[in-house]
């Protein structure tokens, strides 16, 4: 189930990365947020593919050995929904569609929370 679960952290991330690094304009359009976001829309796509998208399928298809990455995603995660939370929280956020950004938000919480619980609860299955 564990491995499963980064099976769909992977589509997840890559889905989320594709569309903040490929095509940051729709997700603009569908926010209804400045332009000037653009930018930081794929500046953070190319670290959500890179880090969240590789790591949890570089896990899938092998857990063992793989607690460093397991840290290295957590805490990628961790800083990521942190800064949502922030932007959020001291109204930073051009969006007009603001549902778009708690949705997004409440997708990431419940991702972190999930790898940090397996850090604290599961990491034997990672050594």
């Amino acid at each position: 189930m564990i491995k499963l679960s980064f099976l769909f952290l992977g589509i997840l991330s890559f889905f989320y990365g594709i569309i903040f690094f490929l095509i940051p304009e729709w997700f603009v359009n569908f926010s209804i947020a400045s332009n000037t976001n653009i930018a930081w829309l794929r500046s953070i796509g190319a670290s959500i593919l890179g880090i969240l998208f590789m790591g949890s399928m570089y896990i899938y298809l092998n857990p063992i050995g793989k607690l460093e990455i397991l840290r290295l995603i957590t805490i990628t995660s961790f800083l990521q929904t942190m800064a949502l939370i922030y932007s959020r929280f001291f109204d930073e956020f051009s969006a007009k569609n603001i549902m778009v950004i708690d949705l997004t938000i409440v997708v990431a919480l419940l991702v972190t929370i999930y790898l940090v619980l397996l850090n604290i609860y599961k990491n034997d299955y990672f050594k």
